[in-house]
């Protein structure tokens, strides 16, 4: 145990033995045993002092590299056992043939011939030579000239069936035909980068814009979740490999949001500078019931859900004079603050009654497409 002791206390649990002598279990079980010991002592209050601190902490840095130490050779073992076996393996799968009137032998692998190796002038050294390249690598023995060859054979075939496996379009995702572009509302998957995904995210085409010189680009937008903020502009001419999505794929993605089938709806809605006020009358004592009504009634307006959104107006209108009245109580203690309060209801009120007036003059107004959609809905 530690020499170091306070007062009548007993010292930290600090053992004897060297760390290199203690088993794995006894490394943990005095690293535990110090946490608990400094855990104690501040639960109780009790101050340990820093010759003590000094102690614990420079016996806990003894342990911990202790064991940082043995994990690092642990895994090394590990990874050369490992190594081994690949090597044993690679090599069950290598035949070195006899040398021919050059002096070069044939290296075949899984029973195909797939490159050459032979000795170099000094004696010492080994080259190796894949089949068809002129590229040759130099190596210490046979075996490690030989095993190069396989390697790269391997590495090959699997970037060969990484590629096929990319080319195949997902399940429920069909292949677009070489040179198909895109139109408005296409929802498409493109190719993913050779180090990440085959294929990304599903994006939803939402506008197509014609540039000088005949370029055209398109902007997509997520289909999977409504985030607008996450789009990109892609050119046709960088277009790339993509793939659409069958019928049962389509299904399972939310539908496209009101700004994205009718922008002009959804323009005209946007114009309505009403939310702001409400949200921030919805934190204000007595007014929540009234401003969480009126912004429901507002997000049917602007996402195209209302089918009368002059009414909605005029309803939204009446709830911003109620909150008028709320915030207009000359008794309340708190009335000559409340003067940001009372100036953002009657913006309310006004902004809302001109909005119900311009829906009611057409402004804005369901076009009849879209309304066969409300009354309709898939």
């Amino acid at each position: 145990m530690s020499s170091a002791v306070q007062d009548d206390r007993p010292g930290p649990p600090i053992a004897e033995a060297a760390p290199a002598r203690m088993d794995d279990d006894a490394l943990a079980a005095e690293l535990q045993a110090l946490d608990d010991y400094q855990r104690g002592e501040n639960a109780a209050g009790r101050r340990i002092g820093m010759p003590v601190l000094s102690e614990i902490g420079n016996r806990r840095g003894s342990l911990t590299r202790e064991q940082t130490q043995r994990r690092h050779r642990r895994e090394k073992a590990e990874r050369a056992a490992a190594e081994r076996l690949q090597l044993a393996a690679r090599q069950a799968r290598t035949r070195i043939g006899r040398p021919g009137t050059d002096g070069r032998q044939p290296v075949a692998v899984d029973g195909k011939h797939a490159g050459r190796v032979w000795r170099g002038r000094g004696g010492r050294d080994w080259f190796g030579q894949m089949e068809g390249e002129k590229e040759r690598t130099l190596w210490g023995t046979r075996w490690e000239a030989a095993d190069a060859i396989v390697q790269v054979v391997d590495a090959r075939t699997a970037k060969a069936a990484e590629q096929r496996r990319r080319a195949e379009a997902p399940a429920g995702w069909v292949a677009a035909a070489e040179g198909e572009g895109f139109e408005a509302l296409d929802v498409v998957r493109l190719a993913g980068p050779e180090s990440g995904a085959a294929w990304g995210r599903p994006w939803r085409v939402t506008r197509r814009e014609e540039h000088p010189g005949g370029r055209v680009s398109f902007r997509l937008e997520p289909a999977d979740v409504d985030r607008p903020w996450e789009g990109l502009v892609l050119f046709a001419d960088r277009l790339g490999r993509f793939v659409r999505p069958s019928a049962s794929a389509l299904a399972e993605l939310p539908p496209a949001p009101f700004r994205v089938l009718q922008p002009k709806e959804y323009s005209e809605r946007r114009l309505l500078n009403v939310s702001d006020e409400l949200s921030c009358l919805g934190k204000v004592d007595g007014c929540t019931g009234y401003s969480r009504r009126a912004l429901e009634l507002l997000a049917s307006v602007e996402d195209g859900c209302s089918v009368d959104p002059a009414a909605d107006m005029r309803e939204i209108a009446g709830l911003a004079e109620e909150l008028v009245r709320v915030v207009s109580d000359p008794d309340h203690p708190e009335f000559w603050s409340r003067r940001y309060d009372r100036s953002s209801a009657e913006h309310a009120v006004r902004w809302a009654t001109w909005a119900a007036e311009r829906f009611a003059d057409g402004g804005g107004a369901l076009t009849e497409e879209y309304r066969e959609v409300l009354q309709h809905p898939h």
